[in-house]
């Protein structure tokens, strides 16, 4: 019984970002629970790689371009799933825009910009899967925000920023769809081994670890497992919730 409540067979999985890092792991657990995965990125070449990896693994996916900070990409990538699946089980939005600036050198241009792919590319590609949950009787919603939202860094307000806008996105979105079956959460990771924290020096990645109560950075599969049992029946009682996957830094000083 347990097992089956985390079976996707037969569900079609939405994957932003998911060429690199978290979103490509999570690619890989949803697939290894049985989901069909589309795997997204702003570059069909780098799409197609990780998706022939995964089929050559013995999975089920596709690679579909879409950069969410433009509609009409948006709306493409929308309309080929209707037509070929006609159906959406699970959207993760994952993709991200994370400038790294002060405030004082924010200008109005970068800000538009990432306010475009971190804020309404989220809001417009959940409201593409929303259309095609409706129609189905349900889904889930996934929003990856950060532990930035809670604890801002220097040289990342906008990122932050538009992370905590995640938070309202997601409860509004669970309030006004909850009645058509449709789940959303917000999950907030903190530092994982990935590209930024391959970035660390030795003695950045030793401070990060001690300022973690589980003294380690998050492996990126663990982030996956989130959004399975999200995603899954599991959760079948759980939207408008944030759910943090940090080894408890968010806790720390």
């Amino acid at each position: 019984m347990t097992a089956s409540l985390f079976d996707l067979s037969g569900r079609v999985a939405l994957i932003t970002g998911s060429t690199q890092g978290l979103g490509e792991a999570t690619a890989r657990v949803l697939a290894e629970h049985g989901a069909h995965v589309i795997i997204s990125s702003r570059k069909q070449e780098a799409c197609d790689r990780v998706a022939a990896t995964l089929r050559d693994d013995g999975f089920d996916a596709e690679g579909l371009a879409c950069n969410i900070g433009h509609q009409e990409a948006i709306d493409a990538a929308y309309e080929h799933i209707g037509k070929t699946h006609g159906r959406l089980d699970i959207l993760v939005n994952n993709a991200v825009l994370s400038p790294w600036r002060t405030i004082e050198d924010t200008d109005r241009p970068l800000m538009l910009k990432a306010l475009e792919t971190n804020v309404a590319g989220y809001w417009y590609m959940a409201m593409g899967a929303v259309t095609l949950m409706k129609a189905q009787g349900g889904g889930s919603i996934i929003n990856i925000s950060s532990i930035a939202a809670r604890r801002p860094t220097i040289n990342l307000a906008l990122y932050s920023t538009f992370k905590n806008a995640l938070d309202g996105m997601t409860k509004s979105f669970a309030l006004e769809f909850g009645g058509d079956g449709i789940r959303v959460n917000t999950i907030l990771p903190g530092l994982f081994h990935t590209t930024l924290a391959d970035a660390f020096t030795p003695d950045q990645k030793r401070e990060a670890e001690e300022k973690t109560p589980l003294g380690r950075l998050g492996i990126p599969a663990e982030i996956g497992h989130a959004v399975l049992f999200l995603a899954s029946d599991a959760a079948s009682y759980i939207t408008g919730t944030s759910l943090v996957v940090d080894g408890g830094r968010v806790t720390s000083n």
